[in-house]
């Protein structure tokens, strides 16, 4: 929700400075500011991804791209209309929303329209299972595109960011209940209860390494 409520927060305001025609330039220019600090935050975050790491905490990556978005679109209704680079990228930002309700309408681009807004404006639902004070197990999921969750193992590194390994553990049934026991310091035992598709309670115990 998070996502969804920035963003047409965003929207509304960039349409109501539209409609009163705003012009605040020392507004504007502090908004650019901090754009391009998001523009930062938001890259930085996309290379760590790829990279396998991330920003320490579960949704702070979401949160720079986010306030990026929305700092965008804010801008596109503090500009003034004019042919310009500039107004044409602030405007990829303000016509997102548009763009999907075209693809809504149209039946061949509906499914597309709705995984679409559903990968970027829904906020995945993550759950972290502590290990110890440096690993912990996380599960990640969004609602209609993921049937179950993933899950992923998470170090803490370098102070502010963690490493995130992926599909440590490939059961594709929905979590119930969790049980751990750390095994020396280079694994940990995992009790999983989870429910299956028809609706029956399957376990799995597996020892996962922490190191990889």
């Amino acid at each position: 929700m998070f996502t969804i409520t920035v963003l047409s927060i965003c929207f509304l305001a960039a349409i109501s400075c539209k409609i009163k025609k705003v012009k605040a330039p020392v507004i504007t220019q502090l908004m650019w500011y901090f754009h391009f600090t998001m523009l930062f935050f938001a890259a930085l975050s996309l290379i760590l991804l790829i990279s396998g790491y991330g920003f320490k905490g579960t949704y702070t990556e979401r949160v720079f791209f986010t306030l990026y978005a929305g700092s965008a679109i804010i801008l596109y209704g503090l500009t003034q209309p004019e042919v310009s680079g500039k107004r044409v990228y602030l405007a990829a930002f303000y016509g997102f929303p548009f763009a999907l309700a075209v693809g809504l309408l149209l039946p061949p681009l509906r499914t597309l329209a709705v995984i679409t807004g559903l990968g970027l404006l829904s906020d995945s639902r993550m759950e972290r299972y502590r290990i110890d004070d440096d690993f912990a197990l996380q599960t990640k999921s969004i609602d209609i595109i993921d049937r179950h969750p993933s899950f992923s193992l998470v170090q803490d590194k370098y102070l502010l960011f963690e490493k995130i390994t992926g599909d440590v553990i490939v059961p594709e049934k929905n979590i119930l209940g969790v049980k751990m026991e750390k095994r020396g310091k280079d694994s940990v035992w995992l009790h999983l209860n989870m429910v299956e598709d028809a609706g029956k309670v399957a376990k799995l115990d597996t020892t996962l390494s922490l190191y990889r």
